[in-house]
């Protein structure tokens, strides 16, 4: 059973890193073939404006496909996640407070975000709710939570190691 599904996530990472390879690389041909911007455009309204129309549906294929990962992402780990609660209590048990942590991580990001409107340049462009705003603190902040957590695994599991020897 673990041949068979290690074999399965080796495919899926496969396919998953081909795509982001792919998508990085239109991005980026993108990016490189864009004409230059005309000397007749000074203000930074106008500069954004110019750009964001060369871009714009690059940027769109580049997170619907983002969103796409992410979903499958989740969808591969909470499905591997559920595979593992059949095998034993032990693991049962685990597998149910790993995805408690991840969900505890997740609240308290949503404690923490903010759902007040950044005011930048070109913002109205975006039509950003506070419904909107409070999700993306809550990934920016669950990002940095996930980042710390694993920094501080690492050097945790290096001091335990030296402090062993």
């Amino acid at each position: 059973m673990s041949d068979k599904i290690n074999r399965i996530t080796l495919i899926i990472s496969a396919v998953l890193m081909v795509l982001a390879i792919a998508v990085g690389v239109y991005f980026y041909y993108v990016v490189m073939t864009m004409e230059t911007m005309p000397d007749s455009i000074v203000l930074p309204a106008e500069k954004l404006a110019w750009n964001m129309e060369r871009l714009g549906g690059s940027l769109e294929l580049f997170s619907l496909l983002t969103y796409l990962f992410v979903g499958l992402s989740i969808f591969v780990t909470f499905g591997f996640s559920v595979a593992n609660l059949f095998k034993s209590k032990a693991t049962a048990m685990n597998s149910l407070k790993s995805l408690g942590m991840l969900l505890g991580v997740f609240i308290f990001a949503y404690i923490l975000a903010s759902p007040q409107i950044p005011v930048f340049l070109g913002y109205e462009k975006f039509n950003l709710t506070p419904g909107v705003v409070k999700a993306v603190d809550t990934g920016l902040i669950a990002t940095y939570l996930f980042f710390a957590i694993a920094v501080f695994g690492i050097v945790f599991t290096g001091v335990r190691s030296m402090l062993r020897r």
